[in-house]
């Protein structure tokens, strides 16, 4: 009965992993449609709530910016380069710097440390898994959250890099400057492209070199249309090519470049919804049915004709 017991145990933890990578990917899923929805202008009039994940949050990083020296003393092998890289790309959510980025990281920690040794001092069952997985997430969690920020945040500035262009290109052919047909587009935009470019105007307005301030969009963002459009401006500066035509050729290229993408994406939505559905999903409800007869064969062999076996 033991082994039984064992066995039984180990296929309800397979089953509840299972379970976790399809939700995950399924929640991952949803909000690509949301962004691009929200690229595209079909969530656009709606107030910005405060939403439960960020009055949970902001105490927290609160707190991260307290034990941020703790946090940056013991980064547990972690690269600070890399995660600085992260915090550009993301435009540094909830205002976090790496030092407090660190200390939100390793208040997590204590707290999936807490919460982990109550549910084992309380002989919950599955305690020993549940006291690794809470600190598992306390370690993980945090630079998986920054990573996905970050890549959502660039898919965002590559949808609207379009849009952009083309009001941008219609605004110098009237004759405005590119610092104010800058400016003006930016008042008319909402999303992090407006936001990079408005710090790329405020840093030009501060006297930086127009040259350093189209390298520090640059490495502030991984977004290879927006390196392509900076490379060329700062090409078509030194040639003298004329920047309205530039605006304009980019925003026919990315378009094009942008419609190809989708139809990709659309080729590949459903196989990968039916991998996740054949061995993540499948695989977890029989599970649930196999356990289920199995339970009922052991302690109920009578309603198989089975209690010859078990006497």
């Amino acid at each position: 009965m033991q082994i039984i017991g064992f066995f039984a145990m180990l296929m309800f933890t397979l089953i509840l992993i299972f379970l976790f990578i399809s939700f995950v990917y399924f929640y991952l899923y949803i909000a690509k449609k949301e962004n691009l929805l929200n690229a595209q202008g079909y969530r656009k009039g709606k107030k910005k709530k405060s939403t439960l994940r960020d009055r949970i949050l902001n105490p927290l990083v609160r707190w991260g910016t307290k034990a941020g020296p703790v946090g940056m003393k013991y980064p547990l092998f972690l690269n600070a380069a890399k995660h600085e890289k992260w915090l550009k790309e993301a435009g540094r959510p909830l205002g976090m710097t790496l030092e407090s980025f660190f200390g939100f990281r390793f208040v997590l920690i204590l707290f999936g440390l807490g919460f982990g040794s109550i549910y084992t001092f309380l002989g919950m069952p599955f305690a020993l898994p549940v006291l690794l997985l809470s600190i598992l997430l306390g370690v993980m969690g945090p630079s998986a959250w920054l990573y996905l920020s970050a890549k959502r945040r660039q898919e965002a500035i590559s949808m609207m890099m379009p849009d952009f262009l083309d009001t941008v290109s219609v605004t110098l052919q009237a004759g405005v400057s590119l610092d104010g047909a800058l400016i003006h587009v930016t008042n008319q935009f909402d999303g992090p492209l407006s936001e990079e470019i408005d710090r790329f105007n405020k840093e030009i307005e501060l006297g930086v070199q127009r040259k350093t301030a189209y390298l520090n969009l640059i490495d502030r963002n991984s977004s290879k249309e927006l390196h392509t459009l900076v490379n060329a401006l700062i090409q078509g500066s030194a040639l003298g090519v004329a920047v309205a035509r530039t605006f304009k050729l980019q925003a026919e290229d990315l378009r094009m470049t942008r419609g190809f993408k989708a139809k990709e994406k659309a080729a590949k939505a459903n196989p990968q919804v039916t991998l996740v559905t054949t061995f993540f999903i499948a695989p977890a409800v029989f599970g649930f049915i196999m356990g289920l007869i199995v339970l009922n064969i052991i302690y109920n062999p009578e309603a198989f004709g089975l209690d010859a076996f078990f006497k």
